[in-house]
């Protein structure tokens, strides 16, 4: 998913048997608590993740906090995140 990065087109991607469609053009700043997305760290893999809080009007130093489709929860500072994308099940797979 190292391609998902840099994507300014819809795609798919598929994540615990699940095939997602990801939206790269939908603005990160309006994606909202309780929405699924595609985080892509500056290192790593890119997980599938529910949004729990953005740092949206919080200072730098800030971590946006996720859960996996298992209900862990985890954070990744605003400075360690090169892309967050909307992602919705695709019913279509």
């Amino acid at each position: 998913m190292t391609k998902g990065r840099d994507a300014n087109e819809p795609y798919r991607v598929r994540a615990g048997g699940v095939w997602y469609f990801v939206d790269p053009t939908f603005p990160a700043g309006a994606i909202e608590p309780g929405d699924t997305v595609v985080v892509y760290p500056v290192s790593g893999d890119a997980v599938v993740a529910v949004l729990h809080k953005n740092a949206a009007g919080l200072d730098a130093g800030s971590a946006w906090i996720f859960a996996t489709q298992q209900d862990e929860r985890f954070e990744v500072g605003l400075h360690d995140i090169a892309a967050v994308h909307l992602a919705t099940v695709d019913d279509e797979q």
